[in-house]
């Protein structure tokens, strides 16, 4: 193969690299079940397309010296290594902040006395008012035993009180709509799916999806009611 056509190649894996790594990192990290930060779990799959770029880079030195066309070479090269750089950095960057920890999941079940599956896959935001863990049961006989037993238990609800509902951030409300059932703890108060009077809580939000089999779980949160 003759350096022009190599460089041609190498020109377009570049160009497509980053969207292709981006797309490669959201397909494995679920990111319909675990949103962003599934995708942050394997952004350094996005730090393996670096050589590619490189290689452009090299290949545009011999184009550069052969007194052929380089340029485009360069110039992708220089848009899209940064960008594989910083994105493919993210699971690194934010450490401190997302954690696929399970063990807090067992401090969960002992505030709300309800078990949840052991076979799971976890991603939690820790954020500054709250936590969010997003939770996908991996075994088909724990996804039936779970779903058996939440709905002959009377702590879970097939629809969330409009009250309730108001009390969630944002983004958790509007996510709401697409669950089928929901739990409700005032840790304050100790008490399931009522809502809370005057004053501040702390409580634990869990919702679960039959269909994607998966849990959002918020934690760590204080509420509070004029």
């Amino acid at each position: 193969m003759n350096k022009k056509a190599l460089g041609n190649i190498l020109f377009w894996i570049t160009l497509v690299s980053p969207c292709l790594s981006f797309s490669i990192a959201c397909m494995i990290g679920e990111a319909d079940i675990f949103g962003v930060v599934g995708i942050i779990r394997y952004s350094w799959v996005m730090l393996l397309f670096i050589p590619i770029g490189v290689l452009s880079i090299l290949i545009g030195f011999e184009l550069k010296n052969s007194k052929e066309k380089y340029k485009k070479n360069f110039i992708i090269s220089f848009i899209s290594l940064p960008l594989l750089v910083i994105f493919g950095s993210y699971r690194f960057i934010f450490n401190n902040v997302i954690s696929y920890d399970i063990s807090e999941i067992s401090i969960i079940e002992d505030e709300i006395h309800f078990d949840i599956p052991d076979d799971i896959k976890v991603a939690t935001n820790k954020m500054s008012l709250y936590n969010i863990s997003y939770v996908k049961i991996i075994s088909r006989e724990s996804k039936d035993v779970f779903e058996h037993e939440i709905e002959s238990n009377q702590l879970w609800q097939e629809d969330l009180a409009p009250e309730l509902k108001g009390f969630l951030p944002l983004d958790i409300q509007y996510e709401s709509d697409i669950f089928d059932y929901f739990l409700f703890f005032n840790i304050t108060s100790n008490e399931y799916n009522i809502p809370p009077l005057s004053g501040q809580y702390e409580c634990i939000f869990i919702a679960y999806d039959c269909d994607l089999q998966r849990l959002i779980i918020l934690y760590n949160c204080t509420i509070k009611k004029a």
